[in-house]
């Protein structure tokens, strides 16, 4: 397996990156973040995973961003969301 995403320092993209499945567990996608009820806080995404994709035919590279679920909160009702 390639090398040329891992970068935890994020000196090369800026941000913190990992390979496919080799994130620390405590960074989380958008979407697991939801299933265990948490939102990101209005904060940036804190690392990302690069992945080599084939989809199609259209050859490239996807990202997917991570969020830290220590920083999380969670997720709002309707009657916070009004107020």
């Amino acid at each position: 397996m390639s090398r040329a995403f891992q970068d935890p320092a994020g000196a090369r993209y800026g941000i913190p990156t990992y390979r496919w499945r080799t994130a620390p567990p405590y960074l989380l996608t958008l979407r697991q973040l939801t299933a265990r009820g948490l939102r990101p806080r209005g904060r940036q995404a804190q690392a990302q995973v690069l992945r080599r994709t084939r989809r199609r035919g259209a050859h490239g590279v996807r990202a997917v961003y991570l969020y830290d679920a220590r920083l999380a909160l969670p997720n709002r009702t309707r009657r916070e969301r009004a107020a």
